[in-house]
């Protein structure tokens, strides 16, 4: 009979290990078991592969299971349900934080366990599909367009791609500069993942925490060591994407990680060795923020070692069709065509597109979200009808306070600006105000986050 799925249980309690042997045993599963941290690294790592699943148990003597989630690489080797029956409620929002799928009490019951341990299987199994049909849509040969702009775009690529030089990807919002850092990390052949990282989505407070990491106790809430991005990357690939948005302190502190190919913890005072190919994104003109003093010039040199421009959609018509077929075979499944009604390729091959490709998908996936059975059409009313400015309703008065209208009205102006600055950082330019505002305000409206 072959073998059950591996699940590496990590816990120094023999009683514990026992139970649990027999449960996943009876279930078809294989135990594979750890004492420590140092035993469960060394499983990791094993010939055969990491297992499917790990159970971590929280409180083990030496290094705990927290700080041990925290310094594993990132994405997870295997997913992982954490285990205590004395973790504190900080501690387990902490795990849940650090990339674990579940938090059980002990003793669990098997039905809880079980449950958890299918469920974080299921994901599991669907974050590898996703990564796998993100990185073959992003092989040079595989990103979509018919241009010459395009066919130049596979071909460096591909010759850039081996090297370790850094690459200063511009463009437009919404032109695809994160599949096109994908595509470069893997034509790079590097063992290592691809860690990006958005550096207007995430609030300047938290950034350096989160690139660079933190040491156990380094601030209120830092309960455990944590891998910053820049190390997640070691072997691989830093993606900083919106990288025209990072504060000026830390503009210096990455010059010092490039410089030096190490990185220090917030709180640390030893440095770690990094080696990973460093790839920036931004939709700003770099070299107009050097002059204006918003980003360090030594930066933006050692970044613009190979700059890679992408058109907009706009200059390109030729992709526009050929992208349209890409995203309904992606959204609607490769069995439903997109059909064209009379005058439809005429209107998309003359629409602007301000948001260029992620506005075509949002095109194709509102089409696809109304249609019914049959092919997905596309008719050029669609093109021109919900993508036209149009005279703003004057409001019913009296049915709302003045106060009401007024923030109905700041809604509608904020996920515009969302929409088309495409980040809060990139609103809060269109807006003309300060980002900690604007992201206040999204919160007490209750927009979604972008």
């Amino acid at each position: 009979m072959k073998p059950g799925p591996r699940i590496l249980v990590v816990d120094d309690d023999p009683g514990v290990l026992k139970a649990l042997r027999g449960l996943l045993s009876d279930e078809g599963f294989t135990p594979v078991e750890a004492r420590s941290t140092a035993e469960a690294t060394r499983l990791l790592d094993a010939p055969e592969g990491p297992p499917a699943l790990m159970l971590l148990d929280l409180r083990m003597p030496g290094e705990t299971g927290l700080e041990f989630l925290a310094r594993l690489p990132r994405p997870l080797p295997a997913p992982v349900v954490v285990l205590s029956g004395e973790a504190s409620p900080a501690e387990a929002v902490q795990a849940l934080k650090l990339g674990a799928t579940d938090f059980v009490e002990k003793p669990p019951s098997p039905e809880r366990l079980l449950t958890a341990l299918r469920n974080a299987m299921v994901l599991g199994e669907l974050q590898e599909e996703r990564e796998r049909l993100l990185d073959a849509l992003a092989r040079p040969g595989h990103l979509v367009g018919e241009s010459p702009a395009m066919e130049a775009l596979r071909r460096l690529i591909t010759r850039v791609g081996p090297s370790d030089t850094a690459v200063l990807i511009t463009g437009e919002t919404g032109t695809g500069k994160e599949r096109v850092a994908r595509a470069l990390h893997l034509a790079s052949g590097r063992k290592g993942r691809l860690v990006a990282v958005n550096c207007a989505a995430i609030p300047s407070t938290l950034l350096e925490s989160e690139l660079f990491g933190h040491e156990k106790g380094a601030f209120s809430g830092a309960v455990a060591r944590r891998a910053g991005r820049i190390e997640q990357a070691h072997g691989g690939t830093l993606f900083l994407d919106e990288l025209g948005d990072m504060p000026l302190e830390l503009q210096a502190k990455l010059l010092r990680v490039l410089e030096t190919k190490e990185v220090e913890r917030l709180g640390g005072s030893v440095p770690v060795p990094v080696d990973a190919r460093i790839l920036a994104a931004t939709h700003q003109d770099l070299a107009r923020a050097v002059k204006e003093g918003r980003f360090r010039q030594d930066l933006f040199f050692r970044l613009n070692v190979m700059p890679l421009q992408l058109p907009p959609l706009r200059e390109r018509p030729d992709d526009v069709l050929p992208l349209a077929r890409a995203f309904a075979a992606e959204l609607a499944g490769p069995n439903v065509p997109l059909v064209l009604a009379p005058g439809a390729e005429v209107a998309l091959r003359a629409y602007p597109w301000p948001g260029n490709v992620r506005e075509l998908r949002n095109l194709i996936e509102r089409i696809n979200l109304l249609r019914g059975d049959g092919p997905l059409t596309l008719g050029p009313e669609a093109i021109h009808g919900p993508l036209a400015p149009t005279e703003p309703a004057r409001p019913t008065l009296g049915d709302k306070s003045y106060r009401e209208h007024v923030e109905d009205f700041e809604r509608d102006l904020i996920r515009a600006a969302l929409q088309e600055g495409g980040s809060i950082a990139g609103a809060a330019r269109l807006l003309q105000v300060d980002r900690g505002n604007l992201y206040r305000r999204i919160k007490a409206l209750e927009l979604p986050m972008p």
